[in-house]
């Protein structure tokens, strides 16, 4: 059975407004470039594991924060890359200095103290193994 989409409307709207008016609102305001700032993830169980997969294109690990914390991820960071550059020669510019943070429930209980975060071609992977019984506990991972 379709199910038709109750924002596509409104999805329509926005977009033909960010054509007809690319600059009317300034920066803070880009439809697009504000959707993008949250990083995308995958959480999945493989085996004995839970495996978060977090796409983080353009930032180094040394950008990135993990803390995990009674049942709880919690991914943070930001891109310095991108900082306001006044008189460069720009002709458009759309990567911009980005803060994030984003926090996830995880499903099961996880042993704190197996966790690993490695990044590697702008993916973070996240890999807890599944402990159940055992009391929750923080730790901030390292990144390799």
């Amino acid at each position: 059975m379709y199910v038709p989409d109750p924002y596509e409307k409104l999805k329509k709207l926005r977009k033909r407004m960010h054509w007809d008016f690319p600059d009317i609102f300034g920066r803070e305001f880009d439809f697009y470039t504000a959707e993008a700032r949250i990083p995308l993830a995958d959480l999945r169980k493989y085996k004995n594991e839970l495996v978060l997969s977090v796409e983080m294109p353009g930032l180094r690990k040394e950008d990135i924060r993990v803390d995990l914390h009674e049942g709880r991820v919690r991914i943070s960071g930001g891109s310095k890359a991108g900082k306001e550059e006044k008189g460069k020669g720009f002709y458009h510019k759309e990567r911009l200095f980005s803060a994030f943070s984003r926090e996830l429930a995880l499903p099961e209980e996880v042993d704190p103290s197996s966790a690993k975060a490695k990044y590697e071609n702008g993916v973070l992977e996240i890999r807890m193994k599944v402990k159940s019984g055992q009391k929750r506990k923080g730790k901030q991972l390292v990144i390799r």
